[in-house]
């Protein structure tokens, strides 16, 4: 197995430094201010190979857009990384946008026609929670074929989304409705990061990751994430995912900063590889099976 399975790769976009630069949009110019994300948006698919490789790092790309982008061609994009490395991208989850009439095909041809698996939403890039019931029919559509859904939680620095729809407790509303169906909440939920917590143990199905979040700043008790790390030791060792988020997050930074978490060895084995490897089981078992393979034909 790899040391590492990164549950939340964003999909790059530009194949190698070449090729032309991706623009940020203009909404989001203020991730540029406190992530430099206009320069981390145009690494490319050769920077994130590179890193995966020096890390021991196998992954699942999610498929992330904002308003006024296709669903589609990103869809594609992930669909066709997918296959170029196997031994390093396991899986894909594709996107829908919930208010389009033609969402749960978008969804399904995601699944039939490219291979991909899951459902990623931003809510507050759409202007309502994820327990509108325009979700509802691509949630039916996951639980019916037993594939994850991962939703953006927590505060966002887009000048029109809203951050009241990133909020935690809207997850719960759609663990109640939906017991059987596995939800992830990305980014962990910051400034509701109890909250999730809370939500995240009430729920057999529901996961967190804190893609994009410093490992210094989970472990501080002023760094607004209160005894989290206590919980991922001790009550909820279980039900939280490695994510980076990469490029938001780089693999030197994440990996360096671990130890601060003070992890005891069963709940660092959980978090950096065995709570994803449960879900890729289920989900993509013909990934892990590739990688078991190489890893065995490395040993011998």
């Amino acid at each position: 197995m790899p040391a590492f399975i990164d549950f939340r790769i964003k999909v790059p976009l530009r194949d190698k430094s070449s090729d032309p630069e991706v623009p940020l949009p203009a909404d989001l110019d203020r991730y540029s201010t406190l992530y430099a994300m206009g320069d981390r948006l145009n690494l490319t698919v050769e920077d994130l190979r590179r890193d995966m490789q020096k890390y021991d790092i196998c992954g699942i790309l999610q498929t992330e857009f904002e308003d006024g982008a296709n669903p589609r061609p990103l869809n594609e994009r992930t669909a066709e990384l997918l296959t170029r490395w196997p031994d390093r991208f396991l899986g894909g989850i594709p996107t829908a946008d919930p208010r389009d009439d033609d969402a749960v095909e978008v969804l399904r041809s995601a699944h039939d026609d490219l291979g991909l698996r899951g459902l990623i939403i931003q809510p507050a890039f759409f202007g309502f929670s994820p327990a509108d019931r325009r979700c509802y029919p691509l949630y039916e559509f996951c639980a019916d074929r037993g594939v994850p859904v991962t939703i953006h939680t927590g505060t966002n620095f887009a000048a029109t989304a809203k951050i009241d729809y990133g909020r935690p407790i809207w997850v719960d509303h759609v663990a109640c409705d939906f017991p059987e169906l596995t939800l992830v909440c990305n980014h962990g939920g910051w400034p509701w990061a109890m909250e999730a917590v809370a939500i995240a143990h009430r729920h057999e199905n529901v996961y967190l990751e804190y893609g994009a979040i410093a490992p210094k700043y989970l472990a501080d008790p002023r760094g607004g994430y209160g005894p989290v790390t206590h919980w991922m030791r001790a009550r909820i060792p279980d039900k939280i995912l490695f994510g980076s988020d990469w490029p938001m997050l780089m693999y030197d930074r994440l990996i360096a900063e671990l130890p601060l978490l003070e992890l005891t060895k069963e709940a660092y084995d959980a978090y950096v590889r065995g709570n994803a490897r449960r879900i890729i089981d289920r989900v993509w078992p013909e990934a892990i099976g590739r990688v078991d393979a190489l890893s065995e034909g490395i040993a011998r």
